[in-house]
């Protein structure tokens, strides 16, 4: 194994690099990344006196990621106060003690005008920055966004307008699967590879796994605990399963919904219901503390399949070692397509500083973005690399010679698209995840009812928000 010393010398060592990328326009632009009518021009650091900025992330300066971001912080100032002594830019990071306390103190900061110049946000919050944040296409060439891991540049895009590096996408929804009960019951798993390579030849649709859930399903009559159930899950995915359709919820900006307009909907719900109702899965809504116990009965083989995070498969690599037993990691099974979402938070930079302090923040933001610094904070957080360069970086070739499942997650997110986004989004998802579990907790509620109210609150909860 690899010294974290030894990945600390090579990433100073590679600081000398960063000065020489190269800013080649492409021969054939994206032009809803770049439309042809529109010219940026990059922020450049000038090194004429020294430059302090403040950058803002959620949670402690001891959790993973605040550790790494100062260590990384840290590294940066060494490097730029060697480079340009007494000319420097530095970085000082402050912890706002998680996501939701970060949002309201930068917004309150922003109206105060005493807020960071670089700050973290949520995916789910960019909207909010609209009016404040830079275009981080005076960060970055197309070159290099299109570079990035263009999966995990779903809440990239808002308005026309490129705000958010996602830095920190710490998870993506996905299936680990007791391969070894599976296999015993009589079945075969696609490949991984078969999938990511040749997505569309795949046999891994809504009906194979539901015959595979069934046929690995073995129900104890007399003792409902001792059962063991092909897939286990405690939340409904609507946006996967409209996604996996080629259909979606919302329009673009979250100011309308769409899935009235097809009975998408209606077959997705039919779907995750069937999943109860043909013994699949055992029903969510049966016991206190199911979520919580799934994980349990998954080490214990009483679950096949379980609907989770890729930020839980260091985990279930160990507990699948100790239990005796291998894991493989899929995507949700497609309908039509597949679809890998992104969560976490990214990197947005503010306006309302002076320029030098902006151009600071561009040379933090293009350093951070480097490979060798990428997978420096994803092998210490087992976050999903937004470089796909850093993989082939010593530091997570290691962490994903241990945890393999890590490395394909991320190559999963090719399935990611770009997701509506608006100020209803946080609102609006929260309602159409609740209503749409009623499939469970009201089993004899008819889908179109359901349906109908999920269409009025949903239209609620836009107007409301807007």
């Amino acid at each position: 194994m690899k010294k974290i010393i030894s990945l600390l010398v090579l990433l100073v060592c590679a600081f000398a690099f960063i000065g020489c990328k190269e800013k080649e326009p492409a021969k054939e632009k994206d032009n809803v990344l770049y439309p042809e009518d529109m010219e940026w021009t990059i922020l450049e650091a000038k090194h004429e006196k020294p430059v302090e900025i403040k950058m803002w992330i959620p949670n402690s300066a001891t959790s993973s990621m605040g550790a790494s971001i100062g260590k990384l912080a840290e590294l940066y100032n060494n490097f730029q106060a060697t480079t340009y002594p007494g000319k420097n830019i530095s970085v000082v990071v402050e912890y706002q003690g998680g996501s939701n306390a970060l949002n309201t103190k930068l917004q309150a900061a922003i109206l105060a005008k005493n807020n960071p110049v670089i700050s973290a946000v949520g995916v789910s919050s960019v909207p909010l920055y609209e009016s404040k944040a830079i275009d981080l296409r005076t960060v970055f060439t197309y070159d290099e966004i299109r570079g990035l891991n263009q999966g995990l540049l779903q809440y990239s895009l808002y308005n026309g307008k490129f705000m958010l590096n996602p830095y920190f996408p710490s998870a993506s929804n996905i299936l680990v699967v007791n391969k070894t009960l599976v296999e015993k019951s009589g079945f075969t798993l696609p490949t991984p590879e078969s999938i990511i390579n040749k997505p569309e030849e795949s046999n891994w649709t809504w009906s194979e796994f539901l015959k595979i859930a069934k046929g690995v399903t073995k129900i104890d009559a007399n003792n409902d605990e001792n059962s063991v159930y092909g897939f286990a899950t405690s939340s409904v995915d609507p946006i996967g399963m409209m996604f996996q359709q080629n259909g979606r919820l919302y329009n673009d900006n979250i100011t309308d919904i769409e899935f009235d307009k097809n009975d998408k909907i209606k077959t997705g719900l039919a779907f995750w219901k069937s999943l109860v109702t043909e013994n699949a899965m055992r029903n969510p809504n049966s016991r206190a503390n199911h979520g919580s116990i799934i994980t349990s009965e998954f080490y214990t083989g009483k679950v096949g399949m379980i609907f989770t995070t890729s930020s839980n498969l260091k985990t279930m690599t160990e507990k699948a070692k100790e239990g005796n037993f291998e894991i493989e990691v899929l995507p949700f099974p497609k309908k039509e397509v597949f679809f890998t979402n992104q969560g976490g938070s990214g990197i947005i930079i503010l306006d309302n500083k002076p320029i030098e302090e902006q151009e600071a923040a561009a040379d933090f933001l293009r350093w951070l973005t480097q490979p060798a610094q990428v997978a420096y904070m994803c092998s210490q957080t087992g976050y999903l690399p937004v470089n796909s360069k850093a993989v082939n970086e010593a530091a997570l070739e290691d962490v994903y010679e241990k945890t393999p499942m890590m490395k394909t997650a991320g190559e999963y997110m090719k399935f990611g698209i770009r997701s509506p986004q608006g100020k209803a989004k946080t609102a609006v998802d929260k309602k159409v995840n609740e209503y749409a579990k009623q499939i469970w907790s009201e089993p004899n509620k008819s889908i179109d009812d359901i349906v109908k109210e999920l269409i009025s609150e949903a239209k609620y909860e836009i107007e409301a928000n807007k």
